[in-house]
């Protein structure tokens, strides 16, 4: 008797848990319908002046870590700004611009329009 009754607690017990286990799938799907849906755009600015040595790493490294692939469009950019380097820093940033549809290159003077057309404001 005492065996049958420790079986079904238990059956009872993962039954709860699988109830639990699906909605929170349920709400994770949920979630990501409305985040594709509603978008979420993720715009991060990096000025640099004289970083030839470092700005290709931080670039990739932040693609990489935030699991971006780079080829498709999607709700993520990363803007780079040259601030009049006199090293390769800018070629470095156009190679990146050409190579990673996300990455968009600007120079200092075109920033502000820049963000003004990201964000949709007009003023």
């Amino acid at each position: 008797m005492y065996i049958n009754t420790y079986i079904v607690i238990l059956l009872w017990i993962f039954a709860i848990f699988g109830f639990i286990y699906f909605i929170l799938c349920l709400l994770n799907d949920l979630y990501r319908v409305y985040k594709s849906r509603h978008g979420s755009n993720m715009n991060v600015i990096i000025t640099a002046k004289n970083q030839q040595d470092i700005i290709e790493g931080i670039v990739r490294d932040f693609m990489l870590k935030t699991g971006v692939e780079g080829t498709e469009d999607n709700h993520f950019n990363i803007i780079l700004v040259d601030s009049g380097s006199n090293d390769d820093t800018s070629k470095i940033m156009e190679r990146l611009a050409d190579e990673y549809c996300c990455v968009k290159l600007v120079r200092p003077g075109d920033l502000c329009k820049f963000i003004d057309n990201l964000t949709g404001w007009q003023g």
